[in-house]
């Protein structure tokens, strides 16, 4: 197996991270807007106990926040756990230290969209203030197909993009599994899940008859054509690794994401149902495989974590501070 330059690790390891964190920000973002509108359209006012729940999803698992102010304050803008702001700010990091194999034109929004999230208060209207940071990596998606050459350097930028999509995905439909158990009918927070995911209209052109916890599962961990899906993510990070490696290469990070999209192929809806946190502890081993082997395959030389912060929970290594790439 050829060997990879440490400059080239280096920058993998950056292109990774900048997919990755812009992903995290988009994700981020959504949740907790879905999540505040739900809360306003709960019949019963929702307790300490909804919010803290709410950042359990967020990647916050130590926290014991049960306060709507504090839970926005702290996804927005803390630095103990992920957030908003330092997603896009690690983002921008990594850009910065691939320039010159980043368009011009994707660099400068990235740049700017940081500037804006770091600048600009979220307090005295906060929608515009999601909605600018969701349509910010939207734009950004689509300078980099539109602008970028379909080359490695791409193709590890989605690697990042996926991968990610695919936790996030997992983590939320799995973790609301287990907590609506009880009240699977919910017909409320089923949207919210659908929602948070970016597929609600998608869901609605493909199901009639209302939500309902079966068909969510199946729309947004089994579909393998929906973008926003687990499978599809999973599907396109194998995507990208098989690129990467080129004819006659087998890898163990692509052995290991052919296993985690079979993961996702074979299977069942009434399985995920029934034992939501068997299925999200099988994707969290792998992703924890995958992490491994992706930084010893492809990031070995650089002393750049290639998680992010959050990954506690789905128990990766923590992310360093990225001090090296200044």
């Amino acid at each position: 197996m050829m060997e990879m330059t440490s400059m080239l690790s280096r920058a993998a390891t950056s292109l990774t991270l900048f997919g990755r964190h812009l992903e995290r920000a988009d994700h981020l973002a959504r949740i907790l807007g879905v999540h505040v509108a739900l809360a306003l359209d709960r019949t019963d006012e929702p307790g300490p106990e909804f919010w803290m729940r709410f950042m359990q999803l967020a990647g916050w698992p130590g926290s014991d926040t049960g306060r709507r102010d504090q839970a926005i304050e702290m996804v927005i803008a803390g630095t103990l756990g992920p957030s908003v702001r330092t997603s896009v700010a690690a983002a921008r990091l990594a850009a910065q230290a691939v320039r010159p194999s980043l368009p011009s034109e994707l660099y400068e929004h990235v740049n700017a969209l940081h500037w804006r999230v770091q600048q600009s208060g979220w307090q005295p209207d906060l929608y515009p203030f999601l909605n600018d940071v969701q349509m910010g990596v939207r734009l950004a998606d689509g300078l980099l197909e539109d602008t970028m050459s379909h080359d490695e350097a791409r193709d590890f930028v989605r690697l990042g993009k996926f991968v990610e999509r695919a936790a996030n995905v997992t983590a939320i439909v799995t973790k609301k599994s287990a907590e609506l158990a009880d009240s699977p009918e919910d017909a409320l927070e089923w949207t919210a899940v659908l929602k948070s995911c970016f597929a609600f209209e998608s869901y609605q052109s493909r199901y009639s008859g209302g939500v309902t916890p079966d068909r969510v599962i199946e729309c947004l961990v089994l579909d393998e054509a929906l973008p926003r899906s687990a499978r599809f993510s999973a599907s396109a990070a194998l995507e990208a690794v098989t690129r990467i490696d080129g004819k006659g290469r087998r890898s163990r990070p692509r052995r290991l994401l052919s296993r985690f999209r079979s993961m996702f192929q074979r299977a069942e809806t009434e399985t995920i149902a029934e034992h939501p946190r068997d299925f999200d502890s099988e994707c969290r081993a792998l992703l924890r495989q995958l992490e491994v082997a992706l930084r010893e395959t492809y990031f070995h030389p650089s002393k750049v974590s290639t998680s992010v912060t959050g990954d506690e929970e789905r128990a990766m290594p923590q992310q360093q501070q990225q001090r090296a790439m200044n």
